[in-house]
């Protein structure tokens, strides 16, 4: 299941995984508008919707989480989807047993850098509504994985 799979890194990620060969089920705010269509189960819903969630995720193997509110939208639309939405997809996933969550962040998480190259282990320091959000929504990510 691909969260977000109308928007760019979606349809992208769908596009391979069909071409090899996967099962694929998309859930998202947005239409699906694409050529393949067809070949996908297609679900419109919004993250923040547990239950939305809840019935995208049954029956998966992997989830794959690239569904997010970009950084020109308002404050509380990015909390509420990026945090609220992550929290979402998280529960699904774990009340369904998912064998595996990718979720698909952003070098936001580390703010201005003062370095490069960047690694994961450097300091997350989010700057604005997004990239603090993006943070918590990896601590979020971190703690389900604990479980």
């Amino acid at each position: 299941m691909v969260t977000g799979g109308a928007g760019f890194l979606g349809i992208n990620l769908v596009r391979h995984l069909l071409a090899h060969g996967h099962k694929v089920v998309s859930l998202d705010i947005a239409d699906f508008t694409y050529p393949e269509r067809d070949q996908v189960t297609v679900l419109e819903g919004d993250i923040r919707d547990l239950e939305a969630v809840r019935k995208a995720t049954q029956g998966a193997d992997i989830v794959i989480h690239t569904a997010a509110a970009l950084p020109l939208y308002s404050a509380e639309d990015i909390y509420s989807t990026d945090i609220d939405g992550i929290r979402n997809v998280l529960q699904a996933a774990y009340e369904e047993k998912v064998e595996r969550l990718i979720h698909v962040s952003s070098t936001a998480v580390y703010g201005i850098p003062d370095h490069h190259p960047l690694f994961e282990d450097d300091k997350l320091d989010g700057v604005g509504p997004y990239g603090e959000c993006k943070v918590q929504a990896e601590q979020l990510c971190q703690e389900y994985r604990d479980k």
